[in-house]
């Protein structure tokens, strides 16, 4: 079991967030008619709706019979028609990408009780039957990135070292990636007697590139060494600010170092959230009439749902020791003994 442990997480940690293994191409089946569509946004975002994207397209790489059509929905007032015309047309499997899509997909879903739907990163308070829930413990990824930021900044800048995070929207989905940030800095200070200041906001949108920007440049005034982009677009506005003044960065969703090659130099590793493998499972189980409806799929750390990119330029800059630290804080996580601080608990009612 020890071997086993540590093999998941070298892994997870410095080869890991490699491509996953290509899926094989499924024989003998007629083609699997696929609609993907998006939270709002663009599929050419370089983290969250193209990670989706990306795994579809490795499965028609390999010759996956699917005949897949991807839609760009730009307003949530949108889902419910969009969703319902692809079903009407008798596609077979309709991915809704984000949060926002889930509140669509029960609504249709039980109208179409024939089709399937799986959801990125939704909460449905009861699945339909015909509905699989994709979503990820990406506080388990974003605690050790924490850690090494707040190590990075320590090692930087020791004077005065400081972190920062910027944010999307003020979400859950966004959250969960924040606290586990926030929280492996803090871990990082009391481990090492530190005092590393952790700054962090949201912006208030997805697609706010220049206001990600600005956010990031306010913190980077207020001394940050290191920004952690969490917010698509408007994280990426913020990992470019950090790249613009000399400072670093890490991103989120896919390994940011192959999509943000002008800000590649600049990111000491990225928190993956492996949605392109959740899609590549719902898609292979459609195919395989092994559709988990009515369920939810956790990635985590455990199963390589989520975890850190390697570390690319900066294989050889950071300290073999902190690298370690790394290991062992992902371990103590799978196995119980470290938490990352999510869920919050509710704060406890007032009295009166």
């Amino acid at each position: 079991m020890k071997m086993l442990l540590v093999g998941v997480l070298a892994a997870g940690l410095a080869g890991s967030s490699a491509a996953a293994a290509k899926p094989a191409p499924v024989q003998g089946k007629s083609p699997l008619r696929v609609a993907m569509l998006s939270d709002g946004n663009t599929f050419s975002d370089n983290s969250f709706n193209q990670n989706c994207r990306e795994g579809i397209e490795e499965m028609l790489y390999v010759g996956t019979p699917i005949f897949v059509q991807f839609v760009e929905t730009y307003s949530p007032a949108n889902f419910e028609r969009k969703l319902a015309a692809f079903a009407e047309r008798d596609y077979r499997l309709l991915i809704g990408i984000g949060y926002r899509m889930a509140p669509a997909i029960a609504a249709v879903a039980p109208e179409y009780p024939r089709a399937l739907f799986a959801c990125i990163d939704g909460d449905f308070p009861e699945l339909p039957h015909n509905v699989w829930a994709l979503t990820f413990q990406v506080d388990e990824c974003a605690f050790p990135a924490g850690y090494l930021a707040a190590a990075w900044a320590d090692l930087q800048d020791p004077a005065d070292s400081a972190v920062a995070w910027v944010g999307g929207i003020d979400v859950d989905s966004v959250n969960q990636f924040v606290v586990g940030f926030r929280n492996g800095a803090a871990r990082y200070n009391a481990a090492k007697d530190k005092s590393v200041r952790i700054l962090g906001g949201h912006v208030g949108a997805f697609d706010d590139f220049a206001g990600g920007q600005k956010l990031a440049e306010g913190f980077l005034d207020a001394g940050a060494d290191v920004i952690f982009g969490v917010g698509s677009i408007s994280g990426n506005g913020g990992i470019a600010a950090a790249k613009a003044r000399g400072k670093w960065a890490i991103g989120v969703d896919t390994d940011q170092y192959h999509t943000l090659v002008d800000e590649r130099d600049a990111l000491l590793t990225s928190c993956l959230k492996r949605m392109d493998r959740a899609v590549q499972h719902a898609v292979t189980a459609a195919l395989d009439n092994q559709f988990w409806g009515g369920t939810r799929y956790v990635g985590n750390l455990a199963n390589r749902g989520v975890g850190l990119a390697p570390f690319h330029a900066y294989e050889d800059r950071i300290p073999d020791t902190l690298k370690q630290e790394l290991v062992d804080l992902q371990r103590g996580i799978l196995e119980g003994r470290i938490a990352t601080g999510w869920p919050v608990a509710p704060a406890p009612a007032a009295t009166p």
